[in-house]
């Protein structure tokens, strides 16, 4: 039998083995063995089952029951609404087949009849074959339920073992959502949910990362999170694929003369990109530009109509004293360095625009009395300039702020720019290490052919096995 753990020495103040403390470890052997006996396309009818079953009076109560734990438990309801929107995107076989058989990946290759083929041909002397890895590792992010659903649904297809360190927010929600969905899923996935800040269950948690054999730790999180994984996995002996899913945010760029010919929709769907979720997903703009060769132009109506239609979609959330100081300061920081402050007339600060030049005007503030990143919603600064020369270096001077201390780097470049400047875009998407160029329909959801910062979840949840010479014709 293939063994995929060892007894390892028990550091922790717990008595028990890593194995009575988890006691599906002891199975999984099995059961991945179990799993490399099936065919893919048994797991990939399971999973599209499930559209007709949430359409069902007892799925839509499952969502419905999802939803209200969520809300319950402090998750806007607009957003728990989004959310279980886009889950359900993944059990249609528009999206799932663009996953899995997504033409930029090569994926395209394993498709016929509407079936995976996991062996192939490519000519008469080369062939591959895509199989499962084995065991996977995922870590959640607590701010979204889509990243950890997504990662155990296309691992399970796969073919892998998966287990999901839990987020304190998704301990008791998504464990029991996953064992009430019929087929056999929930046998194949596992959850855990040990605090960090407890030490005891730290030791657990360190335990059971280095003493198995994972062949993926898929990690969500913010930098704090990612270092902590990333460190302890490289005492695992194995040294198991890592992919991190970093913490990144947005950019939007504006060509004046684009966005006035369709100026009230471009109101909408600006004021969209920075209201949905909170301004808290990584494609969120987190700074915006508006490039113009006039200089005496005046942006002065358009910041005063997209306060208007932010204050369409506002739900009161009025920031804790703390928060309120600081942004505060931020205004004051803003019109002493000679930015444009505008406000709402119906929430005060609570909506706040900024019209910078040439530069940000936070670019001599790195301190932690001002608003981060992660607590600013409806806060957008804009700064002018003449092109997109100067872009790169404000990028990369923002990052050593403490504004934006939690993220990497951008991850979205939201356009509203004709062809030429939409060529000048992708310069700077070259340049910045950017991952995806976007119109506002895309700041919340993918398209299903797109990587996730680079990464294909599928082929990295696959083994890909080379066959050459002769020995392709027995494929």
């Amino acid at each position: 039998m293939i063994r995929f753990f060892n007894k390892k020495e028990n550091n922790t103040n717990n008595s028990k083995t890593i194995t009575e403390i988890f006691p599906w470890l002891s199975s999984i052997d099995d059961k991945y063995l179990k799993m490399c006996n099936q065919d893919i396309n048994l797991r990939i009818t399971e999973v599209l089952s499930l559209n007709t079953y949430f359409q069902s009076d007892q799925g839509i109560k499952k969502l419905e029951n999802l939803k209200k734990y969520l809300i319950s438990k402090g998750f806007p309801k607009n957003a728990a609404d989004i959310e279980i929107k886009y889950f359900l995107e993944l059990f249609k076989e528009n999206t799932l087949f663009k996953l899995l058989f997504n033409e930029s990946a090569g994926l395209h290759l394993h498709f016929k009849d509407k079936k995976f083929i996991n062996s192939i041909k490519i000519n008469k002397d080369f062939g591959m074959i895509r199989s499962s890895l084995g065991k996977v590792f995922i870590v959640g992010s607590s701010n979204t339920l889509l990243p950890v659903l997504t990662s155990l649904i296309l691992s399970y297809i796969a073919g892998n073992i998966t287990v999901v360190q839990l987020s304190s927010l998704h301990k008791d929600c998504i464990p029991d959502f996953i064992k009430s969905i019929p087929g056999e899923l929930s046998n194949f996935v596992f959850f855990t949910n040990l605090y960090h800040e407890n030490k005891n269950d730290l030791l657990i948690l360190e335990e059971l990362i280095t003493s198995i054999n994972w062949n993926v730790l898929n990690v969500w999180g913010g930098n704090e999170s990612l270092n902590y994984y990333n460190k302890i996995i490289s005492n695992n002996k194995n040294r198991p694929r890592v992919v991190n899913m970093e913490p990144l945010t947005g950019t939007v760029l504006i060509q004046k003369n684009y966005f006035d010919k369709n100026y009230k929709e471009n109101i909408k769907k600006l004021s969209y990109s920075i209201n949905i979720m909170g301004q808290q997903l990584c494609s969120s703009p987190t700074i915006g530009f508006f490039i113009n060769e006039d200089e005496n132009y005046s942006y002065e109506k358009l910041m005063i109509d997209l306060i208007i239609s932010l204050e369409e979609t506002y739900t009161p959330d009025y920031l804790d004293e703390s928060n309120s100081i600081k942004l505060d300061r931020m205004i004051n920081i803003a019109r002493d360095s000679g930015s444009k402050v505008y406000n709402s007339k119906l929430y005060g600060n609570n909506i706040c625009l900024i019209e910078s030049f040439n530069n940000t005007a936070f670019l001599n503030y790195d301190a932690n009395h001002l608003l981060n990143i992660h607590e600013r919603k409806n806060f957008l600064e804009f700064v002018r300039l003449k092109d997109f020369s100067q872009i790169p270096k404000i990028l990369k001077n923002i990052f050593s702020l403490y504004s934006h201390k939690e993220t990497k780097k951008i991850q979205t470049i939201l356009s509203f720019g004709d062809r030429n400047f939409d060529h000048e875009v992708h310069k700077l998407a070259q340049l910045i290490g950017a991952y995806r160029i976007i119109d506002p329909d895309y700041v919340l959801q993918r398209h299903p052919m797109e990587t996730l910062d680079n990464f294909n979840l599928f082929i990295e949840f696959t083994n890909t096995i080379s066959v050459t010479g002769s020995r392709v014709e027995n494929l």
